[in-house]
């Protein structure tokens, strides 16, 4: 009962990955998973939800009716409610929609699956919050090359980071995300190192992503980091882009636009992400209703997690 203990608390309260957990213990991660569960069944742990978890299955079915042609397979709609955030709010709709992000990979990514991620700061927050009860040997890689050397918006550390939570693997983009010029990252993608990477993303059979809008301040972010010029952000107006999906942006149909910017990107371009075979998309918002909209119309969501906020826009 004290292994069970001790465990669990360096689990749970110290936030240590099961890879860790099983370094101090001198066993295998697969046993700390289950010491994890027994622990969960003896009731050395319990929980106190706070931000508990509300899905509106009604609306659920609604989405899944609704853009079933499009390819959507499966939809989740959740709602946080505590007694200090009202529905609507902000902060408790993005952690809501993380843990069911994290419930969703726990549910659907499996031993030997190639996981796909790309940087937001939703994606962020699924990592953050993701407790796993079981181990998954899954690999996790990068869908772009490394951003920022900021902590909180790099892509090595989101696949580490998950990776070690699920007791998987991980293999890192060793390569900017965006390149001073197209020049440069034609020769960044010739390199080797690129090339192997690029092609862990395209072999992803489960990718895992949010959608930005644009021209909002959600694409903000993206395009400080990208270094777009005042010619590329005007550029993608004149040609009505509304979303930016894995760093690409694309039209009122889903379809990528064809733009300067994306020359300097050293990422999957869309016809790339849409190859993969369960394509998973978190967003809340209804100011991403059109982004959304047009992403499913693209046939880029098989999966689709948002806040009832969006669901409801998306209908209307």
């Amino acid at each position: 009962m004290e292994t069970l203990a001790k465990a669990a608390y360096w689990y749970y309260v110290q936030d240590l990955s099961q890879k860790e957990v099983a370094r101090r213990l001198g066993t295998s991660q697969s046993n700390v998973s289950r010491l994890m569960r027994s622990a969960r069944e003896l009731g050395v742990v319990t929980f106190d939800i706070s931000y508990p978890i509300h899905r509106e299955l009604d609306l659920e079915d609604e989405l899944r009716s609704a853009f079933d042609e499009f390819g959507v397979r499966d939809v989740v709609v959740s709602q946080a409610f505590s007694d200090t955030h009202a529905p609507g709010d902000s902060q408790a709709a993005v952690m809501s929609l993380a843990r069911s992000g994290a419930e969703w990979i726990q549910d659907n990514v499996v031993d030997h699956d190639t996981l796909a991620l790309f940087w937001g700061t939703t994606v962020k927050a699924m990592v953050d919050v993701a407790r796993f009860d079981r181990r998954i040997d899954a690999h996790v890689v990068q869908l772009a090359g490394e951003w920022s050397v900021d902590p909180g918006l790099s892509g090595h550390n989101l696949v580490r980071d998950l990776a070690d939570k699920m007791g998987g693997r991980y293999s890192y983009f060793n390569a900017p995300a965006v390149a001073a010029s197209a020049e440069e990252a034609d020769a960044l993608l010739s390199t080797p190192e690129v090339t192997r990477s690029l092609e862990f993303a395209r072999q992803a059979n489960v990718a895992f992503l949010g959608i930005g809008s644009f021209p909002t301040d959600t694409t903000r972010t993206f395009l400080d980091l990208a270094r777009a010029t005042k010619a590329e952000v005007s550029e993608a107006k004149k040609k009505k882009v509304v979303g930016q999906f894995s760093g690409r942006f694309y039209d009122a149909n889903g379809e990528q636009v064809n733009l300067a910017i994306h020359r300097r990107l050293v990422s999957l371009d869309l016809a790339d992400v849409r190859r993969i075979p369960t394509i998973a998309a978190i967003a809340h918002g209804k100011g991403k209703a059109a982004a959304v909209r047009a992403a499913i119309h693209g046939g880029l969501i098989d999966v689709l997690i948002v806040d009832p906020d969006l669901g409801r826009s998306l209908l209307t």
